[in-house]
């Protein structure tokens, strides 16, 4: 028998039904007020605690910076994470609103949020306001504002900006799939076509995800026996509306470029996937679970297969009617041991979901005829979920890259625990509402878990770079004086160097440049194993010769996660430059170590010599 949306509605949230003088609780949009609160606590405890001071982020500002004042990006910026769309976006964004800090803040909050409540709305359609405020409740605790140990993968300050973007894009075009396939309506397709084009223009992986769950939803219309010519017509209409922003971005490059480089350009993100085996990388083989594959594939079906066990015996306990004293008693004794078993798991590192996530795929297509239209939404997002966890292989998790690469996946985890399972498992007896509570439980217990992590970090994070809208906040411990250090640094050019001067940090801290509003003339703002292997070394060392900066600062950066010595150690890792900037600079300044010898910080500033300042060496 099909259950109708508004029949199940009312038996899900009959379980919240609240007093007469607390009516307005009862609004399906309550749960979302639950949500905003969980929001501004979350942003209030980690306000400007988000952005690592030399990892990363530091191009997500300097890159938008630049383009706002003229320069363009891959010509005269390399930049390696993704595609265009992102970061002329954020310097569209300072032209409008001023560069600084505070303004991709308020922008990711808004872009945050508007996901939160597109979700919430989704799901409140396809399951309950329990359900849908849990979901979003755990986004919020779990991913948009968390800090598992090093910052950057949050979606208020993320790594790349690419990443939330494209995340965000997906979310509103597999909303509009749905809203297609349930209406037939072809403005929500061309809107669906429009946001699958523009995330074309940042990350791959998400493109391909979402790839997966547009071919998903042309599955579903022709299964619903939808007419070969609508389905043509439908798929000329989306394909008219993917190729608007590559389109408006090749023209874009046409004016300052020719149409090879233009191209280029516009597809960059894809090139460097193409032309470079990354998964031979260390690090990429690490983070793909490559490095260890049969450990991973075990430690990934005996999770799922303890869930699983875990799942079916608590599904046969609440078989049986829970009335008496001695029933109840139990029932606590037994919800006390789950949670037991949950705090013993680290669940930012969730091997499992890949089988969960198939499981649910599998499940929703299984009952697709009695879930109507509560199954096109939760169906679409899953396939999605599952295609975005090939990127990180046998290593799936919700930190690092999970922050956006699994979060689809452990949403869909909470929507199969919690309303999906627990409708299904009423067909063979199984008490509806006990089971749930208790998955509700563990589900609260789990985001507990996930947050303290982050508030422990946050404590960590109290000295203060940068000022004004530009203020981050680093740690200051006896482990990591890097916020100190720079802006110690800062104080030095400030006070000491002019302000049209030049300057390259290396191997990495373009945050420096971004704080002091100095150019980086060489184009190579970053010097990082996947960069050499993507623009070659010999082309980012002839930028440097070519376009010496007045000004080189050498900042300590470890990449032993690349199996690699310290900069300037290796030939294959910027020995020919080090030598050349020891041959072309003095040191002017030295906080800390010696960089780059040891384990020990520190940071050097050198200035280029007199003899060499008007000549190209």
């Amino acid at each position: 028998m099909a259950v109708s949306n508004s029949e199940q509605s009312q038996a899900d949230d009959s379980t919240f039904k609240s007093p007469p003088h607390w009516k307005w609780l009862d609004s399906k949009w309550a749960g979302l007020l639950i949500v905003a609160v969980i929001f501004i606590l979350m942003a209030a405890l980690s306000w400007r605690k988000w952005a690592d001071i030399v990892v990363d982020f530091g191009m997500q500002l300097y890159v938008p910076w630049r383009l706002s004042e003229g320069d363009v990006l891959y010509r005269d910026v390399m930049y390696l994470p993704g595609g265009p769309f992102s970061q002329y976006f954020n310097a569209l964004l300072f032209k409008i609103f001023g560069v600084s800090f505070r303004t991709l803040i308020f922008a990711n909050l808004t872009i945050t949020a508007a996901m939160l409540i597109l979700i919430y709305r989704q799901f409140l359609r396809a399951t309950d306001r329990w359900t849908a405020t849990t979901i979003t409740s755990i986004i919020v605790v779990g991913f948009a504002f968390a800090d598992y140990g090093d910052g950057n993968y949050n979606y208020i300050a993320p790594y790349c900006h690419e990443a939330l973007h494209g995340l965000a894009l997906s979310v509103l075009a597999i909303a509009l799939l749905t809203n297609w396939i349930q209406t037939r309506k072809l403005p929500s397709l061309f809107g669906a076509g429009f946001c699958y084009g523009i995330v074309f223009l940042t990350k791959p992986e998400i493109f391909l995800a979402l790839s997966a769950g547009t071919m998903a939803a042309f599955v579903l219309i022709f299964n619903n026996g939808c007419k070969l010519d609508f389905i043509a017509k439908s798929l000329a209409f989306f394909a008219i509306a993917a190729v608007i922003a590559p389109l408006l971005f090749f023209f874009y490059f046409l004016r300052v470029e020719n149409w090879h480089d233009s191209l280029r350009s516009t597809a960059f993100a894809w090139f460097p996937l193409l032309q470079h085996s990354f998964a031979e990388n260390a690090y990429y083989k690490k983070f793909l679970g490559l490095d260890h594959p049969l450990a991973n594939l075990w430690t990934m079906i005996w999770q799922f297969a303890a869930i699983a066990a875990v799942t079916i015996f608590y599904a046969m306990f609440f078989r049986r009617k829970i009335i008496s004293s001695r029933d109840k008693i139990i029932a606590l004794a037994v919800g006390a041991a789950l949670l037991a078993v949950v705090s013993e798991i680290n669940w930012a590192v969730d091997l499992f979901l890949p089988p969960v996530s198939l499981t649910l795929c599998v499940l929703l297509w299984l009952n697709s005829k009695k879930l109507e239209n509560r199954f096109t939404f939760p169906f679409l997002w899953s396939v999605f979920g599952l295609a975005l966890l090939t990127k990180m292989g046998l290593f799936s998790r919700i930190w690092h890259y999970g922050f956006i690469l699994g979060m689809p996946s452990f949403v869909g985890m909470i929507y199969l625990l919690l309303w999906l399972l627990p409708l299904l498992l009423e067909n063979f007896g199984v008490q509806r509402k006990p089971f749930r509570w208790l998955v509700w439980f563990a589900i609260v217990f789990i985001g507990l878990q996930l947050l303290m992590p982050s508030l422990d970090n946050y404590q960590k994070l109290n000295f203060a770079v940068g000022s004004g809208g530009d203020k981050v906040f680093a740690a200051n411990t006896d482990t990591d004086q890097r916020g100190p250090a720079l802006a110690a640094a800062i104080s030095r050019l400030d006070a000491n160097v002019p302000r049209d001067a030049t300057l390259a940090v290396v191997p990495e801290g373009v945050m420096v440049n971004y704080l002091t509003r100095r150019v980086n003339p060489t184009h190579c703002p970053v010097w990082l194993p996947p960069e050499i292997e993507a623009f070659g070394q010999t082309n980012m060392l002839n930028s440097f010769e070519q376009h010496a900066p007045d000004y080189i600062i050498l900042l300590h950066r470890s990449v032993s996660e690349y199996n690699l010595k310290y900069f300037g150690q290796q030939p294959e890792y910027g020995m020919a430059l080090m030598q050349w900037i020891r041959q072309n600079y003095d040191l002017e300044f030295q906080e800390g170590d010696v960089p780059l010898q040891n384990w020990h910080f520190g940071l050097q500033i050198l200035k280029r010599r007199a003899e060499n300042s008007n000549t190209k060496p």
